[in-house]
């Protein structure tokens, strides 16, 4: 106890090792670390407790959070977590070793936390999934459905090494996404600054010029309809922002009713270039998460009930929940999918081939048809993507030139006819 206090923690209670700590060989180093375990627990419960009486509330300020100055964990992180689990748990180690071991040598106090709340959960008789359900912000719902699928079948250690796939290929498709998408949008953004600066400064700039020249009847329609918007928002700049605001708050109200956000799921789906991609990789979610359970010798109904958890997507949601309806009553249960008219057509096709041979076999040569089929639609999203937005760049170029440069185009090149001829 004076050890314990003189290392500044506070024990919750004092007693003679037992269970899973038992074989500890009564280290004081692994005494210790089993004493940081229970006063993080204690701290966390703390926390959340006094969330709920709103005494506390964690903010997050986004570049401290890329620095890592806050209380989140990291994809790379939770991969490092991830590997090095699966190396102890392929060297022998028991969960609680591991875990320990980990602990130990992880420098991320949020980390650290999440770690010690799952080895309490141990201790208390509970899976590792179950503790990693309440951070769906660090572990994904799939990779949550891996380990429990790895702790229920008796083979963790194979299941964590698949975890970590996933994550990896999240992490790459993400990684792919950024890089399609940020050249793009750099140069659309710049473009609609650079108008938008040369409007606010050339159109006075020229309006003078007409002026000078007695000819201010001679502004192009155009032109002289933007400058009076712009004239019209520098008044009342106060009812721009009120209506922008409105604008802002209404969306966020709508998406945050039931019919908002199906509405929204449903344009995911059917958006243009991404719709695509963003159905497969749910579609990818889903069928990998009933794959695992199928494996485990799951029911189909079964299966489906725990992979729809997987995906948030409510349109996505409303094609499970029919499929179960028609699985319960005896009918087709992948007919909702090819009606809805998301899913691709091979897969319905190897699907119900599945339903008629063996779903379990087919599902694992859907998962992987369906991985290829990702990066064959990121293929197609990466060269469609620079076509797009160069044809954005230019409709906002060609606006910048009617608005601004041929007005001051026509100013000038008239004066110098004038001068030239001596007209």
């Amino acid at each position: 106890m004076k050890r314990l206090k003189a290392s500044g923690l506070t024990p919750i209670s004092v007693k003679k090792a037992q269970g899973l700590f038992a074989n500890s060989g009564k280290s004081d180093k692994r005494n210790q670390v089993t004493a940081i375990a229970v006063t993080k627990l204690r701290e966390k419960k703390e926390r959340e407790k006094n969330k709920k009486k709103g005494l506390k509330k964690d903010v997050e300020i986004p570049f401290l959070k890329n620095l890592g100055l806050t209380g989140t964990v990291k994809t790379e992180e939770v991969m490092a977590f991830t590997q090095n689990f699966h190396l102890l748990k392929r060297a022998g180690f028991n969960n609680v070793r591991a875990l320990t071991t980990i602990l130990e040598n992880t420098e991320n106090p949020a980390l650290q936390d999440i770690i010690a709340d799952i080895l309490n959960g141990i201790e208390a008789g509970e899976y590792i999934y179950t503790t990693m359900e309440h951070y769906p912000k660090v572990f994904p719902m799939l990779y949550v459905s891996i380990i429990k699928v790895g702790e229920m079948s008796d083979s963790l250690a194979e299941s964590l090494s698949q975890a970590l796939s996933s994550l990896e290929d999240s992490k790459t498709m993400k990684r792919q996404v950024k890089k399609a998408v940020t050249q793009p949008i750099i140069m659309i953004g710049a473009l609609i600054i650079m108008t938008i600066v040369a409007i606010v400064w050339g159109l006075p700039v020229m309006e003078n010029l007409y002026k000078e020249l007695g000819v201010e009847d001679q502004i192009p329609a155009a032109t002289l309809a933007v400058s009076n918007f712009m004239k019209m928002i520098a008044k009342y700049w106060y009812v721009s922002v009120g209506i922008i605001a409105g604008i802002v708050v209404g969306f966020i109200t709508w998406i945050n009713t039931p019919s908002g956000r199906f509405l929204m799921d449903k344009f995911k789906y059917t958006m243009p270039i991404f719709g695509q991609l963003m159905i497969r990789l749910d579609l990818q979610k889903f069928l990998r998460a009933m794959q695992l359970n199928l494996e485990n010798n799951a029911k189909l109904d079964d299966s489906m009930e725990v992979s729809k958890s997987v995906v948030k997507n409510n349109m996505f949601l409303a094609m499970v929940e029919a499929a179960q309806s028609n699985l319960a009553q005896g009918l087709s249960w992948v007919e909702p999918f090819e009606a809805y008219k998301f899913m691709p057509t091979m897969i319905i096709e190897m699907l119900k081939i599945g339903m008629e041979t063996d779903i379990k076999m087919m599902m694992g040569k859907i998962t992987e048809y369906i991985a290829d089929d990702i990066e064959i639609t990121m293929s197609k999203i990466m060269a469609v993507i620079p076509q797009v937005s160069m044809a954005i760049a230019g409709v906002v170029l060609v606006a910048f030139m009617i608005v601004v440069l041929k007005p001051i185009m026509e100013v000038y090149m008239g004066n110098f006819l004038f001068d030239a001829y001596g007209m």
